[in-house]
C-alpha cells in the first residue's frame, strides 16, 4: 500500500509528467465549455438542417447581396458577412430560437458564429458545406 502511495506521489512529482496532466484537465475543460456554458455551436448536415427549419429555426444567409439573390433557402434573412456586426440587432431575432447560418461553402458563415454568440443567440448552428451541399442534395432555392 505505502509503495502504491509513493510511485503516485512520485508521478505527479516529476515536472513532465505533471505538465502532461495539467495540459489534459486544460484540453477537457475547454472541450467542455460549450456544453458548461450553454453555448452550443454545432456544425448540421443538410438533413440536420431541414429538420432544425421544419421546427422554426432562423435561417440567416451571411453571403453578398448578389449571392443571396440568386438564390437562397426559403424563408433566409439576408445578412451579408461584411455587415454583421452592425445589423445583427436591426433584424428582431428571437435569442430563444435555435439559428441556422449559411453561406456558400460554411467557410463565411462558421466566421459568423463569433458575432452571434456575442450577441447572445443561444443555439447556434452552421450548414456543413454551405448552400453548394444544398444544392448537391437537390434541395430548392428561391430567388
Amino acid at each position: 500500500m505505502d509503495l502504491l502511495r509513493i510511485l503516485s506521489v512520485d508521478f505527479f512529482l516529476e515536472p513532465l509528467n505533471f505538465a502532461l496532466v495539467v495540459v489534459a484537465l486544460v484540453s477537457g475543460g475547454l472541450l467542455l465549455l460549450p456544453i458548461i456554458t450553454g453555448r452550443g455551436v454545432s456544425r448540421v448536415s443538410v438533413t440536420q438542417a431541414t429538420q432544425l427549419i421544419n421546427t422554426k429555426a432562423q435561417i440567416i444567409d451571411v453571403r453578398d447581396v448578389e449571392q443571396y439573390a440568386a438564390g437562397h433557402i426559403q424563408n433566409a434573412k439576408s445578412l451579408p458577412y461584411q455587415q454583421l456586426s452592425e445589423q445583427i440587432a436591426l433584424l428582431k431575432l428571437k435569442k430563444d430560437k435555435p439559428v441556422l447560418l449559411v453561406c456558400e461553402s460554411d467557410k463565411r458563415a462558421a466566421g459568423a458564429v463569433k458575432a452571434f454568440a456575442a450577441a447572445e443567440f443561444g443555439e447556434i448552428h452552421v450548414l456543413e458545406g454551405g448552400l453548394k451541399a444544398w444544392r448537391e442534395a437537390q434541395l430548392p432555392l428561391v430567388k
